[in-house]
């Protein structure tokens, strides 16, 4: 999920800990590799930028031959550990260059969000096109549109397994027209308990926004307003 900040050092276990428990990684891949089939049948290439720990490509990996990319270090290790027959990447989402191209790039899990800026959204469509091969596709999960956001009572998320917990809490706040979440962790395990800390601040785009963004930089592109989980999915298609 990293797009355009880093994470506290030590933080990818917790990361991992908290959202393979929250999210269903395999169903999303799966859900994922529908849409590309039916919009490039014969796609084999996937680049998947702001992969954070490399869990969708535990199970897209099967299919496709897959590279990641994320701007935490930390996070590309464990997603090398995780999977050793991908080839990982550390770069900024907005402005990363590679020497190769793909039939398909995807970015999930709501990280376009950290690009914050409406310039900084057309320059990562942009860059995220520029590695597509001929015909390739271009996947971007979005994170809230601007009436979506909600200022207001604290959240809580926790694990709770015999040797390890993890109590995940946060307010929400809009600065300045963006989402602001400040995040705490409080993770226990044998050898104590530790705390974290992360501010998160995400742009909130339109739709319209959103798919001026992919048109401008020459791409096709469709809405699905439900998308894996609710937030909707962009497909942009080189032309």
């Amino acid at each position: 999920m990293a797009g355009m900040e880093t994470y506290s050092s030590g933080f990818a276990q917790v990361y991992d800990a908290i959202y393979t428990r929250m999210k269903n990684y395999e169903n999303e891949a799966r859900q994922v590799e529908a849409w590309i089939r039916s919009r490039h049948p014969t796609a084999r290439t996937l680049l998947d930028v702001a992969c954070g720990t490399g869990e969708h490509a535990k199970y897209l990996k099967a299919n496709f031959h897959v590279d990641g990319l994320d701007l935490s270090e930390e996070f590309v290790e464990v997603a090398r550990r995780k999977n050793p027959e991908c080839e990982y990447f550390c770069g900024d989402m907005s402005k990363f260059r590679l020497n190769k191209s793909y039939d398909v790039v995807m970015s999930l899990f709501s990280s376009i969000g950290y690009v914050r800026t409406e310039a900084r959204l057309r320059q990562t469509i942009a860059n995220l096109g520029a590695h597509l091969a001929p015909g390739g596709i271009v996947i971007v999960e979005p994170w809230l549109k601007p009436e979506d956001w909600k200022v207001g009572a604290p959240r809580m998320f926790t694990v709770d397994e015999p040797d390890f917990k993890v109590c995940r809490m946060n307010t929400t706040s809009l600065r300045e027209g963006h989402s602001c979440m400040d995040f705490h962790f409080l993770v226990g395990t044998g050898d104590g308990v530790r705390h974290f800390h992360e501010e998160h601040v995400l742009g909130l785009f339109t739709v319209e926004q959103m798919t001026e963004a992919f048109r401008s930089c020459g791409l096709a592109v469709e809405h699905d307003p439900k998308g894996l989980f609710g937030r909707g999915l962009y497909i942009g298609k080189k032309i």
